[in-house]
């Protein structure tokens, strides 16, 4: 049985940055390889642009310095998470039309959708 499968991932976490930090630079580069596959056979894999990892959490919500510091804008990324999750739950499991995520493949401002 195939099952649908939606992977969001913040650019900070699969894109090798200059950096001294040469333990997260060597911990990304083993990992990235593994993430070659995961928009093969029909899933989806949404990069998030100018995103931490820790903007999947309310973290930044917590205090605006965070989000200040980070240069991220938190609130941007999850009405964008919680848009493209929604489009997808909604067409799975309620069977009904995509919204969202077959209108926009490809490159955007604030992501990179793909889909195998």
């Amino acid at each position: 049985m195939k099952k649908p499968f939606m992977m969001m991932s913040a650019d900070d976490s699969i894109e090798v940055k200059n950096t001294a930090d040469t333990v997260s630079v060597q911990i990304i580069e083993e990992t990235l390889p593994r993430y070659k596959h995961v928009a093969v056979g029909g899933n989806y894999w949404m990069k998030i642009k100018d995103m931490k990892h820790m903007g999947f959490s309310d973290l930044y919500l917590f205090s605006p310095i965070y989000e200040k510091l980070e240069g991220v804008d938190a609130r941007k990324a999850h009405r964008l998470i919680n848009d493209y999750t929604q489009d997808f739950f909604d067409h799975y499991l309620k069977q009904q039309p995509f919204k969202l995520l077959e209108q926009n493949m490809g490159e955007h401002q604030a992501f990179e959708l793909e889909k195998g």
